[in-house]
């Protein structure tokens, strides 16, 4: 039998307050901690709730003895990418935080110190790509309105596990139209998203699943913004978070963590190509500098493509993800 989560909040800030659910594993004790997998919903960073957590990840709190941690954030364009990002990384220090309310929740039966996993789903398979590497950071923390200073890790995280993520913003995937969208019937009219585009509305960390909002990626990707939307005002350049040529570059946290890529070969809201050429940049790195001296790299830089999938493909109820789960006890124990 499944968990309930528990809610808890992290953070409060222009107005918004922001959670997080826990989902703790049974079998986890003081003596025996288990490591804390902290998954971020999809939406472009612009749409979706923590509640859209995949069935197989609430399920592997007891069947993988993990304590998941499913988090929502700040939502653009009312909220740029740099403060979103800021978002993710004070969910790590809330998670270990030694007084935190978590803290006293898991009672040192989870560690998020030295066992933390960062996971997402499209969208959210970028942020943690970003959290994980230390991608543009630098760029970041000179530019963030709400004085919250981002960091790289320290200690660092333990794996990266990307599901159908986004990983660069200058694919012109993003800024072509697409009109329609080739999964969408027609186009989308301009008006029913002129709430959401106006970057000086309430802001907010959550929209349900079948909330008017939900149709905000779809219009983005139709109309070619999403660089515009995450970015505009900040004179941020969207190759700062482009994760294959920063990794390339150097320009990320070393050694990299154990790395675990998935993407469906048919998904068309975010394109396959995306997870291979990050796949394709880390394969190029050594051993050393994945932490890895001595041993067989491909066990620890993993991509794989499930054919004839499409996006969101892990939501079905029969999905177990068995070798990303696999790939966790491999490197985390």
């Amino acid at each position: 039998m499944s968990p309930s989560p528990t809610e808890l909040k992290f953070k409060s800030v222009d107005g918004v307050d922001i959670f997080v659910d826990v989902y703790l594993p049974e079998k986890a004790s003081k003596e025996n901690s288990a490591p804390v997998l902290l998954w971020w919903h999809g939406g472009g960073l612009l749409q979706g709730t923590r509640k859209g957590v995949a069935p197989h990840l609430v399920r592997a709190a007891s069947k993988h003895n993990l304590c998941v941690v499913s988090a929502d954030y700040r939502l653009a364009p009312q909220t740029r990418l740099p403060s979103i990002l800021a978002d993710c990384f004070d969910t790590i220090a809330f998670l270990r935080a030694p007084n935190s309310a978590f803290a006293q929740l898991v009672a040192g039966t989870a560690d998020a110190t030295n066992k933390l996993i960062v996971s997402g789903s499209s969208a959210g398979g970028f942020l943690a790509l970003l959290v994980g590497l230390g991608i543009g950071q630098t760029s970041v923390s000179s530019v963030l309105r709400d004085g919250v200073q981002v960091r790289r890790l320290d200690p660092p995280v333990k794996a990266i596990l990307p599901i159908y993520p986004i990983t660069d913003l200058d694919d012109p995937f993003w800024t072509t139209k697409q009109r329609p969208v080739s999964y969408m019937p027609s186009i989308i009219p301009e008006e029913r998203v002129a709430p959401f585009l106006d970057s000086a509305a309430e802001k907010t960390a959550f929209s349900t699943l079948d909330s008017p909002r939900a149709v905000f990626y779809h219009y983005m990707v139709q109309e070619g913004i999403l660089p515009a939307l995450l970015l505009e005002n900040t004179s941020i350049s969207p190759s700062t978070y482009s994760v294959a040529p920063a990794i390339r570059s150097r320009s990320c946290q070393l050694p990299i963590p154990p790395t675990y890529l998935i993407h469906g070969s048919i998904d068309d809201k975010v394109p396959p190509r995306q997870a291979r050429d990050v796949f394709e940049a880390l394969k190029a790195y050594g051993s050393e500098e994945l932490g890895m001296s001595g041993q067989d790299l491909s066990q620890w830089v993993v991509y794989e493509e499930r054919e004839g999938l499409d996006h969101l493909f892990d939501r079905e109820e029969a999905e177990e993800m068995k070798d990303m789960y696999e790939f966790v006890k491999r490197v985390v124990g």
